[in-house]
């Protein structure tokens, strides 16, 4: 034990000696270390009554004693630590912190800290300050937490190195081209703007068509299918179930329905903070992995290295309140100015806001650099950072913004940390889709979808309404479930007091469950909005209901719902004509190519004949199907669920996704179409550095996926002529 120790204490002097520049850099890090060190040392002092200093001789001795501490000490204790219990590494810390404070500081002998309590919140003031001043100077922005996982991770795998490339995605969740290109020429997100100015990377953009949201997306960029994905919820009839792009389960069956062992992610691949696994041999905080046997966050490295850190976790936790705080000020002022549009914004949103912006960002980074040392072929993660954001504030707002200022930050810390990964690596960043701002239909008519159907019903009808929830509380969930399921004492504490949040199948879930439908009947309706789609099932009907049936039930319903000045259009299918679109002034016949006076489809773009007939095609598509009204001039719509920046349907830039990519790797189309067109193109760069997809591969890790529905992935629908 000792003398492997000892080759670790050595390897790390030998790692930090050759780091980034050699003795003079790394002297000036050090003395600019110390400086900022004692300042925050020096600062605590004066700021709690009970803990004093006499001299700065003193200060500066006993930083320099809790660095030694640090550094010697407490890595053996928590490496220890570590196979036994994550919540014991998690007590250890701050026991850790609390006894630098309370014994090894007062080794310098004029340094006097008189009770546990002092110590305590004194090692809290201590990393808050340093915080903040670290970031006033500039210094490196959080780049000593990672700076110490990157040794780490060089002394744990210095086995040898390739000149194989790898490849590293990033997924920025719901950034629109237009809006990344105007934050490169305002100034902003400047690693970015950096890489396609210097040369090395082209901005390009491509078209989501319907439905524009992550798990269609995904589906189509990780797997090359995204077929049978109607919406980000949706209603399946054989079952009786209402799917859940973010239900760990229903995510599985997505997987498996789409999947052929080709993913994006199949050779030796790694799935970090996605919906789905694109094939990945490794997944963490993956929706449709998180009930796998093995894996996640509690096999890697980096995730306990986050607790070697002498101040990461005081950091984050700073960080943490700092954006709780930030997220309150900023909605009341945006209250106060009257801004609209505008939507409650509580103190839980202000929670999952702090968790998404700042400890998913630092376990995002912090996995992705694990990957890259271990030397992955592709790893695939997303930051839902921005996507957050902007649901709640729009997609052009100051917060938003912010947040992805955030994002570049982590992506220059990332291109870093390259330079001491055992090969070289290539880097794509992308989106998803992009997000369009706009008063929500309920905002705007004090009427939800659901409700308006049912008044036309005449009140009967019984609605499950599906409830709104932005992304980021998706992953933070992702997150405490990996956590729970780790074994370990640590992880039977975690359960014990998340047992009110987790299902049976040990999955955490801080919202609101999702509503089953109840027992289909004649009156029963489940509605979903998607952004600005809208889908309606007649739940009480073992087939997809046509215009002419629909009729002779609700006479007058359909042409009442198209009517609607919240609806841009309405797909449903009828028996004589099949696919019919109603706008406000004019129908269009789909299958017949034939317009009776205005185009409804004309306002939303090329594209949209085509994303309609998809639509209408697939085994679960709705009864009827819904655009909002959407305004070209401001490029605003109107969500059918309560979110402002919106997407999922189509109208203004929600459909505009962006892919920064090598210069060396060219597109086969100006402006690619569609998510699976994405996946053709990376595969195609992919093979030109050697890494192929498929079985020749490494082998996916095991899941326990449910059986698929055996349904194509898309058919006539039910009960059409």
């Amino acid at each position: 034990m000792l003398s492997r120790m000892g080759h670790f204490y050595a390897e790390q002097l030998r790692v930090l000696w050759e780091w980034r520049g050699g003795r003079l850099a790394l002297l000036k890090r050090l003395v600019i270390t110390l400086v900022v060190a004692t300042l925050s040392f020096a600062a605590t002092a004066a700021i709690l009554p009970r803990m004093t200093i006499d001299s700065w001789r003193d200060a500066v001795l006993a930083v320099i004693f809790m660095a030694l501490f640090n550094a010697i000490v407490r890595p053996v204790v928590l490496a220890l630590a570590a196979p036994i219990s994550l919540i014991l590494v998690g007590i250890l810390v701050l026991v850790l912190q609390v006894v630098a404070f309370l014994v090894v500081a007062q080794f310098a002998p004029g340094v006097h800290v008189d009770a546990f309590g002092t110590a305590l919140i004194g090692s809290f003031i201590y990393a808050i300050i340093n915080t903040i001043l670290t970031a006033i100077l500039g210094i490196d922005s959080g780049g000593s937490y990672y700076g110490l996982l990157i040794q780490r991770l060089m002394v744990k795998r210095s086995t040898g190195h390739s000149d194989k490339p790898g490849l590293v995605i990033i997924q920025i969740d719901g950034l629109a081209h237009p809006i990344l290109a105007a934050r490169m020429r305002a100034g902003s997100v400047n690693t970015m703007a950096g890489m396609v100015r210097d040369g090395t990377h082209k901005l390009s953009r491509w078209e989501a068509i319907l439905p524009s949201m992550t798990s269609g997306s995904q589906a189509g960029i990780l797997h090359g299918n995204n077929d049978g994905i109607p919406a980000f919820r949706w209603y399946e009839r054989d079952r009786k179930h209402l799917m859940a792009s973010s239900n760990p389960a229903d995510a599985m069956l997505i997987a498996s329905r789409i999947t052929n062992g080709e993913g994006l992610l199949s050779n030796n691949g790694a799935s970090i903070c996605n919906l789905l696994t694109g094939d990945a041999t490794r997944a963490y905080l993956t929706t449709a992995a998180i009930k796998a046997e093995g894996g996640g966050i509690g096999d890697s490295n980096a995730f306990l290295s986050f607790f070697f850190s002498p101040t990461a976790y005081l950091r984050s936790f700073t960080l943490f309140l700092g954006e709780f705080i930030k997220e309150l000020t900023q909605a009341r002022r945006t209250r106060r100015a009257g801004i609209r549009p505008q939507m409650h914004r509580g103190m839980k949103y202000a929670g999952m806001r702090a968790a998404s912006n700042v400890l998913l960002r630092d376990v995002n980074t912090s996995l992705i650099i694990d990957e890259m040392y271990r030397g992955t072929n592709v790893i695939y993660a997303d930051f839902t950072d921005y996507d957050e954001l902007a649901h709640h504030c729009g997609p052009e707002r100051v917060e938003s913004l912010q947040a992805l200022d955030g994002v570049d930050s982590a992506i220059a810390t990332l291109l870093k940390a390259t330079g001491e990964a055992p090969r070289p690596y290539k880097f794509i960043v992308l989106s998803d889709h992009g997000q369009s701002l706009g008063e929500t239909f309920l905002q705007r008519y004090g009427i939800s979808l659901g409700e308006y159907v049912r008044e036309l019903m005449g009140g009967r009808a019984t609605i499950v309404q599906s409830k709104t929830k932005a992304e980021g509380s998706t992953f933070v969930n992702a997150l405490l479930s990996e956590v729970t399921s780790a074994k370990g004492v640590g992880p039977s504490v975690a359960r014990a007091a998340l047992a009110s949040k987790t299902d049976a199948d040990g999955v955490v879930n801080l919202d609101d469950v999702e509503e089953e439908p109840p027992i289909p009947d004649a009156t029963t309706i489940a509605v979903v909005g998607s952004g600005n789609l809208g889908l309606v099932w007649f739940t009480g009907h073992d087939h997809r209901l046509t215009v002419e049936e629909l009729e002779e039930l609700h006479p007058g319903l359909v042409a009442s719902v198209a009517a609607h000045p919240g609806v841009g259009l309405l797909l449903v299918r009828s028996k004589e004509f099949g696919a019919v679109v109603f706008g406000p002034k004019g129908t269009r016949f789909l299958d017949q190519d034939k317009v009776e006076g205005e185009d409804p489809t004309k306002l939303f773009g090329p594209h949209t004949i085509m994303s309609l007939k998809r639509e209408d095609a697939m085994v679960h598509a709705p009864d009827l199907l819904l655009l909002s009204q959407y305004d070209p001039e401001l490029g605003e719509v109107a969500a059918f669920e309560e979110l402002i920046g919106s997407h999922g349907g189509l109208g203004g830039p929600q459909t505009e996704p962006f892919i920064l990519h090598p210069v060396e790797w060219t597109l086969d189309e100006e402006v690619p179409l569609g998510a699976p067109a994405i996946y053709r193109n990376i595969r195609r760069w992919l093979s030109s550095i050697g890494i192929e997809l498929g079985p020749q591969g490494a082998k996916p890790a095991p899941t326990t996926t449910p059986t698929p529905v055996d349904v194509p992935p898309t058919a006539e629908p039910a009960g059409v002529a």
